[in-house]
């Protein structure tokens, strides 16, 4: 079988969650191509989309969340004649023919964009391929009922209703999960990830990581925990691709030795099993990580839009907590710390709600 997995470079969600699929395919002996889906449209566009969702994602988080809100609030910004629909046409084009002349059996979209374009392929020329989508939130998107593919993998079970009020035919639901990386389903006990990671294995472990752009208020939230932590605990920070904060604290923090701060991290999942609890924004991959880790949550809501249901689906399932202002957030850290029996009963929620990986179970699926 040869698949297409068609993307898009909007944060590193999305291309994480195509590469955990591609991985598995390879496991099986197939074989298959990740595309960013905007490029058929132009160059241009997919630089123009991604560069500006980092920035807004990154400094305008507020007007990311209007935006999102004014989508959910008005569907026919997604119609056939709106003007995100306009462009994604000019790429379908290009797109039928690559996909044509690829040979491939199966096309799976990573992000609504190419869930779109497809969808029109399908219905006005259609070719003989199977097509899905994956939901990366625990939500519905906006514009997600004008999608028509043949299957539409949702996060959990649980959400199924919801999809089908926003207009997902129930009959393509498929509630498989995320597809995360193999190597996070693997684990370390906690104090050997710790002499791993170079960390003392008797000290508590934070680890703060706030999505592939290194957004929200990380320089605040470490202060605050920097002056109320003692020096057994540790804190590390990763500013992935933020070099100007990662620059900044660096300087901020030298003399702070439980404080450690990265840029991105080598051996994500050993970091993860070193730490007792995790801070993070509440991102669709960065929370299933954390859940197929077992690992409690602190989730900050930097950005709002879809990243609000990720919170509360998983503070209302009890592996996560949060609070409303970074003050708040580092009491609510500290802790957390402290309570060893409040992050089990965390840790047990988590570990209670995943089941197949889901990279596997999609991989089921598109071979049936």
């Amino acid at each position: 079988m040869k698949v297409l997995i068609l993307s898009c470079n909007t944060g590193g969600g999305h291309n994480s969650c195509a590469s955990a699929i591609g991985t598995e395919l390879l496991r099986r002996g197939h074989t298959y191509e990740t595309d960013d889906a905007l490029l058929y449209v132009s160059k241009g566009t997919s630089r123009f989309v991604s560069g500006w969702h980092v920035r807004f994602y990154r400094y305008f988080p507020k007007l990311y969340n209007k935006g999102y809100q004014y989508a959910e609030e008005h569907p026919a910004s997604f119609d056939e004649s709106s003007a995100a629909c306009r462009i994604l046409r000019r790429g379908c084009k290009r797109l039928r023919a690559s996909i044509l002349a690829g040979g491939y059996d199966a096309v799976v979209c990573v992000h609504l964009f190419p869930a779109l374009m497809l969808t029109f392929i399908q219905r006005e020329s259609p070719l003989p391929v199977k097509t899905m989508f994956i939901a990366t939130d625990y939500t519905a998107s906006p514009s997600c009922d004008r999608m028509r593919l043949d299957t539409c993998v949702i996060p959990d079970a649980a959400l199924t209703e919801l999809f089908v009020k926003n207009g997902v035919n129930p009959d393509t639901i498929a509630p498989l999960g995320i597809p995360v990386r193999e190597a996070l389903y693997s684990r370390l006990p906690v104090q050997e990830a710790k002499k791993a990671v170079g960390l003392d294995p008797s000290h508590r472990h934070l680890l703060m990581m706030t999505g592939s752009m290194g957004c929200g208020p990380m320089e605040e939230i470490t202060q605050l925990l920097a002056n109320s932590l003692p020096v057994e605990y540790d804190v590390t920070v990763a500013c992935s691709s933020n070099r100007q904060l990662l620059r900044r604290m660096r300087r901020k923090f030298a003399d702070r030795p439980n404080i450690h701060i990265c840029g991105y991290i080598s051996d994500v999942s050993v970091m993860m099993d070193s730490a007792d609890l995790f801070l993070t924004k509440p991102g669709g991959i960065s929370t299933t990580e954390a859940m197929v880790k077992g690992l409690p949550m602190v989730l900050v809501n930097v950005v709002g839009g879809c990243e609000t249901p990720n919170l509360e689906f998983f503070v209302s399932h009890g592996g996560a907590a949060t609070a409303d202002s970074p003050e708040a957030i580092a009491a609510l850290c500290k802790r957390l710390l402290e309570c060893d029996e409040e992050r089990l009963i965390m840790r047990q929620s988590l570990l209670a709600m995943h089941k197949t990986p889901a990279a596997q179970a999609i991989c089921d699926r598109l071979e049936a």
